[in-house]
């Protein structure tokens, strides 16, 4: 499978649109939060370098699956949190600048995680190392182009312009119409292998995407987090980029086999996300449901 048009192309334009709606509902003393709460970052940060990718491993052995699935199944889980995410926690009225600030860093930590833990499973499942390079330069234009640039224009743009305020509700929604849209489109061109690719990886991925959701709930729980971040590590724990994962297994490793789990997780995870944002909205109309655990530090 191949990235394609949808996925190189349509997918940062359609984040970028999203980014610049949640953009438009912060302000700069909204990041201040993360830094006054290290335990909701360091969470976090776990659940998406340590955890995740340890419960690929733990999945990719358990269900004996062929090697090349065992392996892009683990590059998934270590490849750096969907853009999209963000957009998600802000739906589910979590804690978006968490979700920025641990998106943002996901984007460059997978140069090191990536080749590490690919290397691995590479060595478990397939008996040899493998290799898997993926730049600096690389990572971090992602995160300027689709995440940064376009939400501090939306910063900036209802600051300067007061009246912007009231475009925010009217580019979300044309945002999420694109993203379902595209969705839709990436479905359409590959409905003949669909069948197969989730007979094939459609239990792990599932497993991989509702477990990774779990444990970020559960740990976040037990900290007692705010609800706000408690959402947000569970969305940012759920929700892998799978455009990513595609374009290196199928452009830097030369194995379409491997895009498969990420092909299979990327129409799982907004399913579960999207479950999970009407649960928390549900929760917080509730009055019985209100959060009264403390702010972490």
């Amino acid at each position: 499978m191949e990235a394609g048009l949808p996925i190189d192309v349509l997918l940062p334009i359609v984040i970028a649109l999203m980014m610049l709606a949640v953009g438009m509902s912060l302000r700069p003393a909204d990041f201040g939060a993360t830094a006054r709460a290290p335990l909701a970052a360091a969470i976090g940060f776990a659940g998406m370098f340590v955890v995740v990718p340890l419960l690929a491993f733990a999945l990719a052995a358990a269900p004996r699956l062929p090697p090349e699935l065992a392996i892009g199944l683990v590059l998934l889980a270590a490849s750096p949190s969907a853009s999209t995410s963000t957009m998600f926690t802000y739906l589910a009225r979590g804690d978006v600048a968490l979700s920025v600030a641990l998106t943002a860093v996901s984007k460059v930590v997978p140069v090191v995680t990536v080749p590490a833990y690919v290397s691995l499973a590479a060595q478990a499942f397939a008996g040899e190392r493998l290799d898997v390079e993926i730049s600096f330069a690389e990572t971090s234009e992602a995160i300027v182009a689709t995440i940064l640039l376009p939400t501090i224009a939306g910063m900036v743009l209802t600051h300067y312009v007061p009246a912007a305020a009231r475009w925010r509700k009217h580019v979300t929604r044309v945002s999420v119409l694109l993203l379902v849209a595209l969705i839709g489109i990436l479905a359409w061109r590959e409905k003949t292998t669909l069948p197969q690719m989730f007979a094939s990886s459609g239990l792990a991925a599932f497993a991989l995407c509702t477990l990774g959701m779990a444990c970020g709930f559960t740990a976040a729980l037990f900290a007692r987090l705010p609800r706000g971040s408690r959402s947000a590590i569970t969305i940012e724990m759920g929700m892998q980029s799978g455009g990513t994962s595609i374009a290196i297994a199928a452009g830097v490793i030369g194995s379409p086999a491997m895009a498969v789990p990420a092909a299979v997780y990327s129409l799982i995870m907004y399913v579960a996300a999207a479950a999970f944002v009407l649960l928390e909205r549900a929760a917080i109309k509730s009055p019985a449901a209100a959060d009264a655990a403390p702010t972490a530090g």
